[in-house]
């Protein structure tokens, strides 16, 4: 689910992703939530409430800034070990 979001490239609500994933996924409609959330919380997914409606969205700038973190972080650990 990650993937489409950064193929997109734009804000979409819990809504437009349970009518979406089922199609575009496979994901099964009830579970759409709880994949959303687990995205959210592994934070390769934003989120934020606006007015009554919770957006999300992943932009590919985001994503290589984490792969960039990872990858620092990776190798202080490998020099630290030396």
């Amino acid at each position: 689910m990650s993937d489409y979001f950064l193929e997109q490239r734009d804000f979409f609500t819990l809504k437009d992703m349970e009518k979406a994933m089922p199609k575009l996924k496979g994901i099964v409609l009830q579970s759409v939530k709880d994949v959303l959330q687990s995205l959210v919380d592994d934070r390769l997914v934003n989120s934020e409430k606006i007015g009554t409606s919770n957006y999300y969205w992943a932009f590919p700038s985001t994503a290589l800034h984490n792969v960039n973190v990872l990858s620092a972080v990776s190798w202080f650990l490998e020099t630290k070990k030396s």
